[in-house]
């Protein structure tokens, strides 16, 4: 065997070394990124704090277990779907949602008759009509102490509110978003919280 052989033989090995090294490197560290949630897999956060109006709509949130049933808001009249991620499905009752937690809730329309009262279905529910908005509640570690100056305290969670489009902004003022919630801060800010354990039986 030539020394030029020689030399190509052992930068292969060197390199196939450096490869394996790399790879038993990734596959041991536990904090990788996951690319569909953006949170890292050992529960710290991979993104960076984030505001109010900053979370975009998920794109395969209807895939994602329901928070509680379907909602009726007679006296509005509305119907209400709401969505919690795998993350948040993590939670126990009497825990604060973990950090990574993103809940949906769809606005719709109730259907409306010539005669103007709300149209009901056999069971006596309302007849969902056309979406009008998406709101979106998010958790991350310690985005409470980045708001800003004056922002209602609602913990850890920010607010994001859009069109049925879910891409156009419904709002830029968040204060009622978090006026309402404000009161729920023994269960962590959520409104249906033990509905909705009741409803998954945890």
């Amino acid at each position: 065997m030539n020394k030029q052989h020689k030399r190509l033989k052992a930068s292969i090995a060197t390199t196939g070394v450096l490869i394996l090294s790399a790879g038993i490197a990734a596959c041991s560290y536990s904090g990788s990124e996951d690319a569909k949630t953006g949170y890292m897999n050992n529960g710290e956060m991979a993104k960076q704090a984030m505001v109010d109006g900053s979370t975009a709509t998920p794109s395969d949130y209807k895939n994602w277990p329901k928070f509680v049933a379907t909602v009726d808001k007679v006296s509005v009249p509305q119907v209400r779907e709401l969505y919690i991620n795998q993350a948040g499905m993590m939670s126990k009752r009497g825990d604060d949602f973990p950090s990574g937690t993103i809940s949906v809730m769809e606005l719709y329309e109730a259907q409306k008759p010539a005669d103007g009262k709300p149209r009901m279905d056999a069971k006596g529910n309302l007849v969902k009509g056309k979406l009008s908005k998406i709101f979106i509640m998010e958790k991350g570690k310690g985005w409470g102490s980045k708001q800003p100056a004056g922002t209602i305290d609602n913990g850890d969670w920010i607010y994001s509110a859009y069109l049925a489009d879910g891409k156009t902004p419904a709002t830029k003022d968040f204060a009622a978003c978090r006026s309402c919630h404000l009161p729920l801060a023994d269960k962590d800010y959520i409104a249906r919280y033990d509905e909705h354990f009741d409803y998954h039986k945890k």
